[in-house]
């Protein structure tokens, strides 16, 4: 009788990563406070803006394309979004290049480009579900505005989800840099003004001078913020809606092949230097 076949290793590694997810999940959870009050700082600038934004549409019914309303939504989603792929996990990955803990993730038999984003996906489960309730409450007391349609917050879904994985690897990937670089610190804030200014966060992307409007329209950042938010509040229609998407979509799968390209760069580069 014939030995039977080996299992795939596809078919291995699954169960693999959602383990990892799920010790993720279990970590964020035993630590509820830390995981807690991070969510509570970012909503703490959603207050700071709130009241700018109110005094500003004191004077003006519209601003940027934006009524009162529209902005006041916007400032509320813009920073609930933000907080799904928080820069934990860049100081997660910067902390265990810094100190050499990498190490364990080189002999690891697995890829390190899904272990980490199995671990962000993880922690981003109980982080969505605490920033979903204060979005909803926050939202019923500023009387924020619902979707445009159910179809567009069925896309704004999609939108968000592509969002996620966008962010995380635009972190992902300049978070290796710290295997050639001594302190990551700067290197940590840096990433996380840019992504703020340019995801729209901050500010919305209309509003920006014209000249860095350009910029932020062609860089994959405005899909993590801008994009999700303008289709929930019905900005982009017809073609315009199906360019936006296709816009995430392709910068997606960039960023999925250069990161996945790079960290094995980064491991030799560690192999070169000794450690």
């Amino acid at each position: 009788m014939s030995a039977a076949a080996p299992a795939m290793p596809v078919s291995r590694s699954r169960p693999r990563y959602l383990a990892i997810a799920l010790a993720a999940m279990q970590q964020a959870v035993a630590y509820r406070l830390s995981t807690i009050s991070s969510i509570i700082g970012n909503f703490f600038w959603v207050a700071i803006l709130y009241y700018l934004w109110r005094a500003a549409f004191a004077q003006n019914a519209d601003i940027g394309g934006f009524t009162w309303p529209e902005m006041r939504t916007y400032i509320l989603l813009a920073y609930g979004i933000n907080a799904l792929v928080g820069f934990a996990s860049a100081s997660r990955m910067m902390y265990a290049i810094r100190t050499g803990d990498v190490v364990i993730d080189l002999i690891r038999p697995l890829n390190y480009l899904r272990t980490q984003l199995a671990m962000t996906a993880g922690a981003a489960v109980i982080e969505a579900l605490a920033s979903a309730a204060i979005i909803v409450l926050l939202g019923l007391a500023i009387h924020a505005v619902p979707p445009a349609s159910a179809l567009a917050f069925i896309l704004f879904v999609i939108s968000l989800l592509i969002g996620f994985v966008t962010k995380f690897l635009v972190v992902f990937t300049v978070s290796l840099l710290c295997f050639w670089t001594i302190n990551s610190t700067g290197l940590n804030w840096a990433q996380g003004a840019v992504i703020s200014l340019l995801s729209g966060t901050l500010v919305p992307i209309a509003l920006l001078p014209d000249w860095l409007q350009v910029v932020a329209n062609a860089l994959p950042m405005r899909g993590i913020v801008a994009t999700p938010v303008g289709i929930y509040l019905g900005q982009y229609t017809g073609w315009t809606l199906a360019g936006m998407l296709a816009l995430q979509i392709g910068w997606l799968v960039v960023l999925w092949l250069a990161a996945d390209r790079a960290w094995p760069r980064a491991f030799r580069a560690v192999e070169i230097q000794g450690g």
